[in-house]
């Protein structure tokens, strides 16, 4: 809006109309170019429709290179802080995923046993495109879970990746702007407003991958670990002079200074930053060879870290095991206006109140509570920006949850109450003006749509 307006000045001056001296002049020029704007905003903004391919292409650009540590301590212990995907064990059975990785990895790993197994580590991603009035911008929220079958105690874990773009006009790399980046550390919902010194970026010409350092799988009370999420402190032209030097391999990250790592993983989409890496698929035959097999408190320089390369999948693809009583318990009601769909549009989730469940199910632990993705903060966006472990899922209503329901954050902090960020702090989609976002404006909810192949 402020551009516009000092655009159009611009034009009165060039044009010799006359100079705005008076506040009702100044009124009057400013209701113009409003008006102005409005239209273009009607004729161009407000159409940016995006295609599959494009929404697939800002997840690929923008996703994050991450700098692993293992506690690999010993043969029975080597891949355990692989990243992994919910089948890796091709049983289509999810309350199992820690036995098999406690129990039977270590036999892959070592002995090439499990043959049909499929590591194939993967971030299971959402984009999530809308128009956002009051800061008039096309904006997409770019969600990334880090999936790993185990951490210390628990099955699976929820470490995401979240980030959001603003002023987005086609594909990616077209000017559009970064706005901010959060981790999870935990309970703590870690931001960072762009640009930011914690906000660094491995640049290729296919992409801006944000640098993440994540802890081990193993729980250390004096240290970070169970996977938890930091941001890499250091500019990708450090990491380069410490790669081009065989340098030990450490990071600065945020809150902890130089810490090790033993793998990174990178997407394997972008060519530029797997042949950079020389990152790898992990196979049977190449197992062994990309464990580390190192713990938390041994340094290995840059040419012993184990480069690996992961794919991006759609939490779409995870929904439907939600409706599986084998694999979760808890039931959460949701109003499904739309099915979820796969890749080639099939239906897999019906449209209709469909009743999920949520809480992990887990072969090991009959007490295990933790939420899947149906039941997670992040997945419907109803959490405090910046701080530890509030949420607001009051704020979704009385079940049936609406299915497109988000509340979409604007990258401002407030006070840490549900008040201040309801009201300053973001827009509630599914809500008010915004109650049909995803059907205009060019929205689109890609929480329940399957965009990736399998």
């Amino acid at each position: 809006m402020q551009g516009a307006f000092v655009l159009f000045l611009a034009c009165c001056f060039i044009s010799g109309m006359p100079a705005c001296t008076d506040n009702q002049t100044l009124t009057d020029n400013q209701t113009t170019a409003a008006e102005q704007w409005d239209q273009f905003v009607s004729q161009s903004e407000l159409t940016a429709d995006l295609t599959h391919e494009q929404i697939r292409s800002y997840l690929q650009y923008y996703s994050p290179v991450i700098f692993k540590q293992a506690n690999e301590y010993d043969d029975n212990h080597k891949g355990h802080d692989w990243i992994t995907n919910f089948n890796y064990d091709q049983d289509n059975y999810l309350a199992n995923n820690k036995e098999n990785w406690s129990e039977e990895l270590k036999k892959y790993v070592n002995q090439g046993a499990h043959p049909d197994w499929q590591i194939r580590p993967t971030l299971y991603a959402a984009a999530i495109k809308f128009y956002d009035h009051s800061l008039q911008t096309n904006s997409i929220i770019l969600l990334y879970h880090v999936y790993h079958a185990k951490q210390r105690y628990e099955i699976h874990d929820w470490e995401r990746i979240e980030i959001r773009i603003d002023n987005i006009n086609g594909g990616p790399g077209s000017g559009e702007e970064i706005n901010y980046v959060v981790i999870t550390r935990h309970s703590l919902h870690n931001a960072r407003e762009y640009p930011d010194a914690d906000l660094n970026f491995m640049t290729t010409s296919a992409g801006k991958h944000v640098m993440i350092w994540q802890a081990d799988w193993d729980f250390n009370p004096f240290n970070p670990s169970q996977g938890e999420l930091h941001f890499v402190e250091e500019s990708w032209s450090d990491i380069m002079e410490l790669n081009a030097n065989n340098a030990t391999a450490k990071v600065d990250i945020n809150n902890e200074g130089k810490t090790r790592f033993h793998y990174i993983f990178v997407d394997q989409s972008d060519p530029e930053a797997t042949s950079f890496w020389n990152a790898q698929a992990i196979q049977t035959g190449n197992a062994s060879s990309l464990a580390s097999g190192k713990d938390q408190y041994t340094s290995v320089p840059m040419s012993e870290v184990k480069r690996i390369t992961y794919e991006l999948q759609d939490l779409a693809d995870i929904i439907p095991s939600h409706l599986n009583p084998a694999n979760w318990k808890d039931d959460l009601s949701v109003n499904l206006v739309t099915p979820v769909t796969g890749e080639n549009g099939t239906t897999e989730v019906s449209s209709g109140i469909q009743t999920f469940h949520y809480t992990a199910l887990d072969t090991q632990d009959p007490d295990e509570d933790r939420k899947g993705y149906i039941r997670k903060h992040w997945f419907w966006g109803v959490y405090i920006y910046g701080t530890e472990g509030d949420n607001f899922y009051s704020e979704l209503g009385p079940e049936p949850w609406y299915q497109h329901q988000y509340f979409a954050h604007n990258g401002t902090r407030g006070d840490g109450s549900v008040e201040d960020e309801l009201e300053n702090r973001g827009i509630f989609l599914g809500k008010g003006e915004y109650a049909d976002w995803n059907t205009s404006d060019g929205g689109f909810d890609g929480r329940w749509v399957q965009l990736f192949p399998d």
